[in-house]
């Protein structure tokens, strides 16, 4: 088990600032101009470390920052499970936060740390990778044959925003979900970046004991490689989006077996495995 503090999501308290800012302006409509104050979500940066050591540094949104992190090692491949995790620590930092995972050397993959040498911005999964090798890393393992049906889909997405409290507020965030096999969301996590979400909830289920065999992902954004990769390594069969794959995300779900969903204004596509 990994040493924490308590479950509840990292959100506007001593650890971290609030979620959404107030942004005020004029909104314009066919009536004329009226004052009007938004909600708009905050992102800060936040240095993830292994072991004290600094290893990369993305923008994200505060709240759920020991998800985000147990997520993004495990959905990077450098840890295998949540249990080789021993600790996790969120310390304010420079203008963000740092979160620092504790691993023993045995637990940690040295061959999928990738060099880093940029920021990882918000929207990007790439940002900081050096070598081309380093941006396609898909597993050798065979994913779980999970179901997907148009219909469960579909209740999921209709399901979805009843799951998404920072879209309410602030109409901007994506969310990822987990879903059983039947449609029903599970858990679900929100950040400004799609794979920041993604991260989140793969973190989310890894520190609950959640196995992926039993169902699917659901995402508020577009299927992109990265997101297809993330699913792959973290053991998921499944990923329904809103938008459709890009021809390489759909090249690569189809060779790790991983099915793919999208969201079409007729209904819902499944798309065939080859």
């Amino acid at each position: 088990m990994i040493a924490r503090t308590a479950r509840k999501p990292v959100l506007a308290s001593a650890a971290a600032p609030a979620t959404s800012v107030p942004a005020k302006g004029t909104l314009h409509t066919l009536a004329g101009g009226v004052e009007t104050v938004w909600q708009v979500p905050d992102e800060v940066p936040v240095s993830l470390q292994f072991n004290s050591t600094a290893y990369a540094v993305m923008m994200a949104t505060p709240a759920d920052f020991e998800d985000f992190a147990v997520g993004f090692a495990i959905a990077e491949g450098i840890v295998a499970r949540a249990a080789g995790i021993a600790r996790v620590l969120v310390l304010p930092a420079e203008q963000g936060y740092a979160v620092d995972l504790s691993v023993a050397e045995e637990n940690l993959n040295r061959g999928r740390m990738a060099r880093r040498s940029l920021e990882g911005r918000t929207g990007c999964g790439l940002c900081g990778i050096t070598e081309i090798a380093d941006a396609i890393r898909m597993p050798g393992r065979a994913l779980p044959a999970v179901p997907l049906r148009p219909r469960a889909v579909a209740r999921a997405y209709e399901e979805l925003p009843r799951h998404q409290p920072m879209s309410r507020v602030n109409r901007t965030v994506h969310a990822a979900a987990w879903c059983s096999v039947d449609g029903e969301i599970i858990l679900s996590r929100e950040d400004v970046g799609r794979h920041n979400a993604l991260d989140k909830l793969i973190g989310a289920m890894a520190r609950e004991g959640r196995g992926a065999a039993n169902g699917f992902v659901l995402m508020s954004s577009r299927c992109s490689f990265e997101l297809v990769q993330k699913c792959a390594i973290a053991g998921i069969g499944a990923l329904a989006t809103v938008s459709a794959p890009t021809a390489l995300a759909l090249s690569l779900a189809r060779g790790a077996g991983l099915k793919l969903a999208a969201l079409s204004s007729r209904g819902v596509m499944i798309f065939d495995e080859d």
